[in-house]
């Protein structure tokens, strides 16, 4: 069982009974939002009951989804797990199980780089997922695999690759793993992750 799956899992036990998860979750594409400057991808956002969550992502979903979609699903493709995990961030910000669910505002992004360079320093960083802005402030911390590094950065599609997917369960336990911005703050709040997210909303 995945990581996904696991968080999945998590979900499914809150809403039992609950009604919502009968409910449907309204994916959309946001190219004009504000987006946490690390992953790379389009702002595909999942609304629900007044409330929305996004995922940063190369393989966006548009569609209108029932929440218990998710609840035993294979999640064999890129597409499915983004919009699952995009379904969570909504889901999860309408029943306020995590916080942090929309990005800063470019006037932190510095900060936020800041104070993240500081946390991994001296340290050999692989990164789970294109993150351009980290490949350039981190060039020489960077690492080529898994095996090599001394934590693990994950953000957007990282998280939903077979390779990113892969390679988070097969380190959970044996490396530091550290899940940036809005994008991993439902997975990572529903089975306590390490999450970066400091200026989040």
């Amino acid at each position: 069982m995945s990581f996904l799956h696991e968080a999945i899992g998590r979900l499914e036990k809150v809403l039992t009974d609950s009604g919502c998860e009968d409910g449907v979750v309204a994916l959309r594409v946001n190219y004009d939002a504000e987006v946490c400057q690390y992953p790379k991808g389009v702002c595909m956002e999942g609304h629900f009951g007044g409330q929305s969550g996004q995922f940063i992502t190369s393989e966006p979903v548009r569609a209108n989804t029932r929440i218990s979609f998710m609840f035993g699903a294979p999640l064999e493709d890129q597409k499915q797990r983004g919009a699952a995990s995009v379904i969570i961030n909504a889901i999860s910000a309408f029943l306020c199980l995590t916080r942090k669910l929309h990005p800063c505002t470019p006037e932190c992004y510095a900060p936020c780089l800041a104070e993240l360079s500081r946390e991994v320093a001296g340290k050999r960083v692989y990164l789970v997922g294109p993150m351009p802005v980290l490949e350039r402030a981190f060039k020489g911390q960077v690492v080529d695999s898994p095996d090599e590094a001394d934590l693990l950065l994950v953000a957007g599609d990282g998280m939903t690759t077979d390779a990113g997917v892969a390679c988070i369960d097969d380190c959970r336990g044996k490396k530091r793993i550290i899940f940036l911005g809005p994008s991993t703050a439902g997975v990572s709040g529903l089975i306590n992750l390490e999450h970066w997210c400091p200026y989040g909303r």
